[in-house]
């Protein structure tokens, strides 16, 4: 058995191996091609003679830490053969990806999974985080001034609006610790990849992405998907002091999930919007997931203007720490209090890691 990083001459291979896990290699494809980090270094593979029979990626992130930009490894794309599972195949790899990460200089991992026995056996640990679930978002009641006539929800428009986004994205999730930190390269790879799994083949990458406007400008976001069946909010953010758009956003989202009629106007091609509703007929709607729990100020926002804001917790999300005397140096501690200090932040409910930045 070979264990070791891909070939470039393998890039098939490896995407015909994942086409067995979903039936879709063009899901997996759309990484290996549009990621401007993707390296075929960090594609790793292990080989029985002439047949990949598992693989594993690394991709290449940063990440903000107490203002630092911090290298991740996120580990994704693990997939063995059934034939070759429970043989210690992937093990190799996961040994293979830790060595890998520590020798490129990453210096933290993150990886989502359900296998946590397997995955901590190799340094990871599942860290527990909260989603919000606005079950009532369309019955949204703002304060007097809160006109919903006022704001205009708009279909995001990459060409026209990519800038005035990535500049809310900026300022907004740059506030909060671990969120993913997005160049113009990686933002346009983001719209093809975002967050999204292929529950089936061809479906894996829609999302609905709307903006709020406010006297033409660009007050507020938010990007929707299915994910595991549900209507998630996988991103949003808001112009400082804009908290009203980014209410009308999610009352907008709330009417479309529960079919109630529309208060707002709209312009630009909604035909995504149906992303709320989902295929099933007789699956529950109404329900709007996102992350609110590291913004008080705008839960505050929400439950005022009469909507519940309820936590799910989350513990699918494992991280690792490859270089703690790296980190030690950044944040003028020993290398064990520097990793105490970074699972800490990790864990914090004040933290951040939209879904629209998963691999």
């Amino acid at each position: 058995m070979e264990v070791r990083a891909a070939d470039r001459s393998e890039r098939d291979q490896v995407l015909d191996l994942l086409s067995l896990w979903y039936n879709d290699s063009e899901f997996f494809a759309r990484y290996n091609q549009l990621d401007p980090r993707f390296r075929d270094d960090l594609c790793l593979v292990a080989r029985d003679g002439a047949r990949l029979v598992s693989t594993v990626q690394i991709f290449d992130r940063t990440i903000n830490l107490d203002g630092h930009a911090i290298p991740m490894g996120g580990i994704g794309s693990v997939f063995t053969l059934e034939e070759y599972r429970h043989k210690g195949v992937a093990s190799a790899l996961m040994r293979l990806a830790v060595d890998t990460m520590v020798r490129e200089g990453f210096e933290v991992s993150l990886l989502f999974a359900e296998r946590l026995t397997f995955y901590s056996q190799f340094g990871w640990r599942a860290v527990e985080r909260k989603f919000s679930i606005l079950a009532g978002a369309a019955g949204i009641k703002a304060p007097s001034h809160f006109v919903p006539t006022h704001f205009l929800i708009d279909v995001f428009d990459e060409t026209r609006d990519l800038a005035a986004i990535a500049e809310i994205h900026r300022a907004y999730s740059g506030r909060f610790n671990v969120s993913a930190i997005r160049d113009h390269a990686s933002w346009r790879a983001n719209l093809e990849f975002a967050g999204n799994q292929p529950m089936r083949p061809g479906v894996g990458s829609k999302e609905y992405f709307i903006v709020c406007r406010d006297a033409g400008r660009i007050a507020a976001y938010a990007r929707v998907t299915r994910f595991h069946g549900v209507s998630m909010v996988m991103e949003f953010g808001y112009v400082a002091g804009a908290l009203d758009a980014m209410l009308a956003t999610f009352k907008y989202l709330g009417e479309v999930a529960s079919g109630s009629s529309i208060s707002f106007q709209r312009a630009g091609d909604h035909r995504r919007a149906a992303l709320l509703r989902g295929e099933d007929s007789t699956a529950e709607s109404g329900l709007l997931i996102s992350h609110t729990a590291q913004d008080p100020g705008l839960e505050h926002r929400i439950r005022e203007a009469g909507c519940p804001v309820a936590h799910h917790t989350d513990d699918n999300y494992m991280w690792r720490i490859l270089a703690p005397a790296k980190l030690a140096r950044r944040f003028a501690m020993t290398p064990e209090a520097a990793s105490a200090h970074a699972f800490e932040t990790f864990q914090d409910s004040h933290s951040l890691f939209w879904t629209a930045d998963r691999f």
